[in-house]
């Protein structure tokens, strides 16, 4: 999904529109955990919640025992969240980028080094529907497995790469950061996200399983360690 910086959504400027569904995405939360998006723009939470939620972009989940409010995005408030801004890219352009996504993929999972493997790559969004062009980003979810769980492996393996990192934290995660920026590729028009877009979506296809690959390096027999 691509919107503009100009759009209006619920009343609101776009891109505060979306970070305040950001805010909200995959989680219930009270209306005042936006307060800080929304200070010194003159808008009210509940007022702004309100109105996403006629929309179509949020929904109030429940009421508690003191009486407030928990709201929670809505299918449409999802796609919001993940919405980017700038110009379109024509099918043509969208196809091309399919075609790389998927020849790296395979890549990826034929090199047994690897401390993980893709399992599924699905679509979803404008792509889906082929008669929208020029059509917004290319929506992609990745499911991936550990081939390896030795901590000392990995850590040799992050330490290989000769990249420095701000925190330990982004050191540990390093070998799902690489994995998407390989699938990326720098693609400002490439969308990966890790989470289940059937929370976000009905509509959706499936590019890529590694279990019908045969050029894959077959993946742990242990499918427990599927994640996101």
């Amino acid at each position: 999904m691509r919107v503009a910086k100009t759009d209006t959504i619920a009343g609101l400027p776009a891109e505060l529109a979306r970070a305040i569904v950001r805010k909200f995405r995959g989680r219930e939360m009270v209306a005042e955990v936006v307060a800080d998006l929304i200070e010194d723009t003159g808008f009210e939470h509940e007022a702004v919640l309100a109105g996403l939620e006629a929309a179509g972009y949020m929904e109030k989940v429940r009421v508690d025992n003191d009486g407030d409010a928990w709201w929670d995005t809505t299918i449409q408030g999802n796609a919001l969240a993940m919405a980017s801004f700038g110009k379109p890219i024509s099918r043509k352009t969208a196809d091309r980028l399919v075609s790389g996504l998927l020849e790296r993929a395979r890549t990826y999972n034929a090199a047994p080094d690897k401390p993980l493997f893709i399992n599924t790559l699905r679509v979803f969004g404008s792509y889906l529907s082929p008669d929208i062009d020029p059509l917004g980003d290319v929506d992609i979810e990745l499911t991936y497995g550990r081939r390896i769980t030795d901590q000392k492996t990995l850590s040799d393996y992050t330490r290989a790469s000769g990249r420095s990192f701000n925190t330990y934290m982004d050191q540990l995660l390093w070998p799902q950061t690489e994995l998407v920026l390989h699938l990326k590729k720098r693609s400002g028009f490439i969308n990966i996200t890790l989470e289940d877009i059937a929370r976000i979506t009905d509509s959706f296809e499936t590019l890529y399983s590694i279990d019908d690959d045969p050029q894959a390096f077959p993946p742990p027999a242990d499918r427990s360690l599927i994640g996101r």
